[in-house]
């Protein structure tokens, strides 16, 4: 471990000693461009239904890119702090159901969602965060039957670089680092995270290691992106798979990620974008760490894509789009062996200006997998942009997701997997309103209702079954609201408030559920932010959250920040700062109160 940390700290200490010059005197002087979410009715814009911009995500107490998804609306269902290991829900999903991207490129793990979360990038390389309702998603693939999550990553040399040290109780240690650099023709940017701790009870310590690389290349209407990343953990895994059964299990992940993307634009409104990105995921896990030998898993799986669309944009009225793909995904495995499935999808994605104001978006998509045949999916998005530049949408559509290998093949003492699994299938429709009721105010609201048929969860038949296993259920119904409102007066002080509602029903023949009920029913969030004398700023968040069948939590974190200097700036953050308990899984406690203290020097 020790050996680890040094080399992370010595990383970034020979980027800032070779590349301080070339990066500050491309970008140290110039003042941040913060880009935000413009209303247009543009038919080549989809739609979003919460954003996080970077100046937001600047201000929050956050630790890692998926602390982010809370303030979006999204249930975040941690195992423990620092990204440990946490799932995630959208619009009262399954934690199976939230396609996750990063820069567009589908990043979803095809041994179990409980590693789509395991992000090769630090939280001070992300530049904006968006949920994409599930009818819109079809543009980017199967899972996104709750909605897409999409990580859009900062471009390089945008960033002044820095480097961050903070350390807190329970020996809790963090260091962090990025640099951007010029070289040649090309726009590169490295950043370096490293995070530990001791845990909060028996069996909770963790370290985590992060590197991410980007470059970019333009020149005369061409562009060539490339973006590498590395991440590796180590945590105490306390029942975090078998709650109340007292198992001391401990887990070792790591991910490996590239993406290689380009645009080539031709005269006349004609533009290619080939695609190339490969992911592997390395999960080993031991059950009993008293009892080495009892039950050991070692997994590693791929997923490779390669494709591109072309579209065709003469004016601004219409445009039309036309893609492939072609990938696959395989898993080599002690336990769930080996396996292997092709897929190719083809879809088109047109869209049209109908009157100055309202546009008309339609993707319609064939997706083949070598295992579950063809499946057809779609989506339709019609918005309206009042003079006032409020924006009314609605979007429809079906959506799939196929089975993990998990599901398919897995077997451990309480659980079973089933290959005679169907995919689920989905139908959507959303419709949100964004309004500026006062030039102070911003108010976003929006309502969903979902059917599922042959949704996928974990079941026993009786409480006499031995183990859970992997079923199709018949169906579900989900409805529900999200409503966002921000509130900045001017001068020292601005107020954000996210509530979330879903009511769903399973139509579940009195089966056991081992995930099923796992989904919010309200998540309040409120942020309060201050700007105060001599260069200090506090952030203060009250989020309470409420699921089915069980009482509901409140958790108050703050952040607090002083900059003497430009360069520099003295933090202190406090997560759960009343030290409530409290369980986002059932059977798995949270951690209590988390102080941590640090400074971070920019140039």
């Amino acid at each position: 471990m020790k050996k680890r940390r040094l080399s992370l700290v010595a990383a970034i200490s020979l980027c800032a000693i070779f590349l301080p010059k070339k990066a500050s005197a491309q970008g140290a002087d110039l003042e941040r461009i913060v880009v935000r979410k413009t209303l247009s009715s543009t038919p080549s814009h989809g739609v979003t239904t919460a954003v996080l911009s970077q100046e937001e995500i600047e201000k929050l107490p956050a630790n890692t890119p998926e602390d982010l998804l809370t303030y979006l609306g999204a249930d975040l269902q941690s195992r423990g702090p620092y990204g440990v290991k946490s799932d995630i829900s959208l619009n009262g999903s399954t934690f199976q159901q939230v396609l996750v991207l990063v820069n567009g490129a589908r990043v979803n793990d095809a041994q179990t969602a409980h590693h789509d979360l395991d992000l090769f990038f630090n939280l001070e390389d992300v530049e904006r965060v968006e949920i994409i309702p599930a009818s819109a998603s079809v543009l980017y693939g199967p899972d996104g039957i709750g909605g897409a999550i999409n990580f859009i990553l900062k471009k390089p040399v945008e960033e002044r670089s820095f480097l961050s040290f903070s350390g807190g109780d329970r020996g809790t240690s963090e260091q962090k680092g990025r640099i951007a650099y010029g070289l040649g023709a090309f726009r590169n940017s490295f950043s370096a995270g490293n995070a530990q701790s001791r845990g909060w009870r028996y069996d909770t310590d963790f370290r985590t290691d992060t590197f991410f690389h980007s470059s970019r290349w333009e020149k005369d209407g061409a562009s060539l992106f490339f973006d590498a990343g590395y991440n590796e953990k180590a945590f105490g895994a306390y029942d975090f798979y078998t709650p109340g059964r007292g198992l001391p299990s401990k887990e070792w992940v790591n991910t490996k990620f590239f993406d290689v993307r380009g645009v080539l634009e031709a005269a006349g409104g004609l533009r290619f974008e080939p695609r190339v990105n490969f992911r592997r995921h390395h999960d080993k896990f031991m059950l009993d760490i008293t009892r080495p030998d009892f039950y050991l898993n070692n997994h590693r799986t791929d997923s490779f894509l390669a494709g591109g669309s072309v579209s065709y944009s003469p004016q601004e009225e219409w445009r039309l789009a036309l893609g492939a793909d072609w990938g696959y995904e395989n898993i080599t495995s002690n336990n769930l062996g080996k396996h292997r499935r092709e897929h190719w999808d083809v879809y088109i994605d047109p869209s049209w200006r109908m009157t100055p104001s309202s546009s008309l978006h339609l993707t319609l998509r064939l997706d083949d997998y070598s295992t579950f045949g063809t499946e057809a999916t779609g989506g339709l998005t019609w918005k309206y942009l009042f003079e006032n530049e409020s924006e009314w949408y609605v979007t429809a559509g079906r959506t799939i997701r196929v089975p993990t290998f998990t599901e398919l093949y897995y077997s451990d003492p309480t659980t079973d997997g089933n290959e005679d699994l169907k995919a689920e299938k989905a139908y959507n429709i959303e419709s949100g309103w964004t309004v500026s009721p006062t030039k102070t105010t911003r108010v976003t609201l929006s309502a969903f209702l979902r059917r599922e048929m042959d949704t996928i969860d974990f079941t026993k038949l009786s409480a006499s079954d031995a183990k859970f296993m992997a079923r199709n259920i018949s169906r579900a119904l989900a409805g529900g609201m999200n409503f966002y409102g921000r509130w900045e007066p001017g001068g020292r002080f601005a107020a954000d408030l996210r509530y979330a509602y879903v009511s769903k029903k399973i139509d579940d023949d009195g089966l056991l559920y081992k995930y099923g009920l796992n989904y919010l029913d309200h998540l309040v969030v409120l942020g309060v932010d201050m700007t105060l004398a001599f260069g200090i700023r506090n952030r203060t968040e009250v989020v309470f959250k409420k699921k089915p069948a069980r009482r509901g939590w409140t958790l108050i974190n703050d952040r607090l920040s002083w900059s003497p200097k430009r360069d520099w700036e003295v933090f202190c953050q406090v997560d759960n700062l009343f030290n409530a308990e409290y369980q986002e899984i059932e059977g798995i406690p949270e951690p209590g109160r988390i102080a941590k203290f640090g400074v971070k020097y920019s140039w």
